[in-house]
This record gives structure tokens, sequence and C-alpha cells, in this order.
């Protein structure tokens, strides 16, 4: 997208360590149950199926929110839809940790999707609004960062938190909620939207005819469509293990509540790397495609590593890889997408919302139809079986055209040599 030569504002770092806060505060909600799960069963005499919606049922709303966001963002703009979904996602997750039954649990796990759904679409947008285009693979680093800096939290400090709290599981997830509602007061404080930009994307789109028009073309993009299989089977996959690998670990390996969440761990600590990695390989090179579906092989062989490999250690170096394959294509690929021909913020917003919505379906039901299974023939089939929907985002993410502006100038060369 050509953007105007106007002087980029100082104010977008502001923006920006904004939506790291914001975009760490959605992983950490979403997966906040998942290392605690044993105890909030016991405590409210869940099955493992009840247990994989309590953790999935998110995912469900983002789903079906997630392009509801995007039509609030046309209407409210991006600021303001920002700050919706995050009060409701923020207050939502508060109150879930007064929850005395399931269905008061579910309920809140509910709100706290509808917030979420609602936060997918406004980031790209404002993103696009503050930053150049040659910042976007950096900035799209970072905000790649934000899940897995979330996930090792989880991991890494649930468990820990669970047992300082004499074992209160409601208090962890009001700890987790009031961590939120600050965010929330951050943005509703110092929050901004970008207005001559914000201006420009209005004048483009006169009100009334765009949402319906901008939603039929990028539904009708191959790109996008590639981009959404690919991460409806890499999400179907990534859901499953981020669920499900603690109990694993106890179950089949005879793992403590805390020695299976510290392994769990290493996932996404490796993800914080690789995602940096990938952020600063497509900047520094200029190209996009070698970080999209070769790491994501990684992830078929870690997680098959993690599943099969009986030694700790050989376990944890399957993590690296399944963290490096999941997180290292994130920053290429929302870059790829940014640079397609004719991306707008309001085509970015709307593009994000619909490939997200497919990957968040996925991520809803692959825990809970796991959880489901894995009742029936063990946790350990379903996880390998699973597998099989890795190779969708292999074979979409090589199918994707190089946009990268190395990939540019070299067309351009050629273009120039003699026959």
């Amino acid at each position: 997208m050509p953007q105007s030569q106007e002087p980029l504002s100082s104010y977008r770092w502001a923006i920006e360590v904004l939506l790291f806060l914001t975009l760490i505060c959605q992983t950490l909600i979403w997966l906040a149950p998942a290392p605690i799960l044993g105890p909030i069963m016991r405590s409210l005499r869940l099955s493992l199926g009840q247990a994989g919606l309590i953790v999935s049922i998110i995912a469900l709303c983002i789903a079906a929110f997630s392009m509801l966001g995007a039509v609030v963002m046309e209407r409210m703009g991006a600021l303001r839809s920002l700050l919706l979904g995050l009060w409701i996602m923020a207050g939502a997750q508060f109150m879930s940790g007064y929850s005395r039954s399931f269905g008061e649990l579910l309920g809140w796990r509910i709100g706290e999707g509808i917030g979420f759904g609602l936060l997918i679409a406004p980031p790209g947008a404002l993103v696009m609004q503050w930053f150049g285009e040659r910042e976007w693979p950096y900035i799209n680093m970072f905000n790649a960062l934000c899940s897995y800096v979330s996930l090792t939290a989880v991991y890494a400090i649930t468990a820990r938190l669970y047992l300082a709290s004499a074992s209160s599981w409601d208090a962890v997830l009001r700890y987790y909620g009031i961590l939120c509602l600050v965010v929330a007061i951050l943005w509703t404080l110092f929050g901004r939207e970008h207005r001559s930009r914000a201006r420009e994307s209005i004048a483009m789109n006169p009100l009334g005819a765009v949402r319906e028009s901008v939603l039929r073309e990028v539904m009708r993009m191959r790109n996008i469509v590639l981009v959404a299989i690919g991460l409806f089977g890499g999400m179907w996959v990534f859901q499953l293990y981020a669920t499900f690998l603690p109990q694993y670990f106890r179950e089949y390996r005879a793992m403590g509540l805390t020695q299976a969440s510290a392994i769990t761990s290493v996932l996404p600590l490796a993800g914080i790397f690789a995602a940096a990695g990938g952020g600063f390989a497509t900047g520094l090179t200029g190209l996009r495609k070698p970080f999209t579906w070769p790491i994501a092989l990684l992830t078929l062989a870690g997680s098959l590593g993690a599943i099969l490999l009986p030694s700790h250690g050989w376990i944890k170096v399957a993590l690296v890889m399944v963290g490096i394959g999941a997180a290292g294509s994130l920053a290429p690929i929302t870059t790829l997408v940014m640079e397609l021909p004719g991306m707008t913020p309001e085509k970015m917003g709307t593009a994000l919302a619909f490939v997200w919505s497919v990957g968040y379906a996925a991520a809803f039901v692959s825990p809970f139809l796991g959880g489901a299974i894995a009742s029936r023939v063990g946790l350990r089939a379903v996880m390998l079986g699973f597998l099989a929907f890795q190779a969708l985002p292999i074979i979409a993410m090589y199918l994707l055209p190089e946009t990268g502006h190395r990939r540019a100038a070299r067309s351009r060369e050629d273009s120039r040599a003699p026959a």
C-alpha cells in the first residue's frame, strides 16, 4: 500500500508498546487454565472433554466474532473497536475467577472470547496506519513475539502462582484479569489513532458500500484463502498440543504438575527467539517465503518427537523445534499479507479477521474433539493422529507468492536483461 510522505510520528512507539501488552493479554487469558486443568477438573467435577471446552470455547468465539470485529472497526474506527474488545475481554477474565460451576466458568470464557474476537482486526490496521513499510517486518516480529512471551509466562508462572495462592485456581484467574484491566486503562488514557491516515482510508472507502465489497474482495483473494488454509491446519495442531501437553506428560511420562508445566514452557520460550529470528531474517533478506513453509516442517518433526521420545532432554529439543516451526513464520506471513497488491489498513483488518476466524475455528474444534476422542482411544493416539493436519500449512504456504522487495528487485532486473 503506498503511503503518504508525511513524516512518521514518534508516538507510534507508544502505540506499539500498548499493542504489545494487549497481544500478551490475549494469549494469557486464553490459555491460563491449561496448566491448572487438573485442579479445575477436580474442583468443578469436569470430564476431559469439558476441560478441553473451557480452553477451546474462546477459539470458537474468536472464529464467530472476529468478522464482527472488522465491521465494528469500520463503523467505530480501529481505536474504539480495540477499546471495546479489550474491556469486554479483561472484565470477563476477572469475573471468571468467581465461577463456582462449569456453566458459570464457561459463560465468562465466552465473554473473554467475544472480546478477543473484537480485538483481531484493529492491531493490523493500527500498524499500517502508524508505521512505514520498511518497518513492517520488524513491528510484525515484535507483535508475533507476544503470543510466545505470554505462553512462556502461562506455563512457567501459572502453576507456581496456583501453589502460592493456597491452591486456588480461581484466584489465579482473577490475578490475570487484573493485569488485563490495567492494560485496558492504559489504552483508554494513552491510545490514539493516526488521524490523517484514518481520514485517507475513509475517503478511499465511502461508508455504506465498503464492508460488503471489502469482505467479498478479501474472501476471493487466492493468497488470503491459502493463508487461511495454512492457519487452519497449523492451529489445529498447535492448540491441541498447547492444551494437552502438560496433561500428556503427567499421564505418559509420570511428571508432576510443576514439572509438566515447566517442560512445556520450552515450546513458547523457543517461539520467542524464533519469532524474533523470523522477523529479522525477512527484514534483512527482503524475502518472505523461505521463512514460511520450510520451517513449518519443523513443527511436524518436533511434535512427533515430543510424543515419541522418552528422554526429558530430547523432549525439550523436540519442543524447541515445535516452537521454531510455529513462531518463525508469523512475522513473514503477516508482512507478506500487508505487501499484497492493493492492500489497505481496512483490507488488512478484514483479511486478518477472515484468516484468523478460520484458524480459530480449527483451534476450537481440535482440543474439544481431541479431548472427547481421547476419552475413548487415549491422548497419545489423538496427538499423533491429528498431526496429519500439519500438512496444510506446509502445502498452503509453499503456494504463496514472494512479495519481498528483494524478489521484486530481481524481477525488474530479469525484465531488463537482454533476451
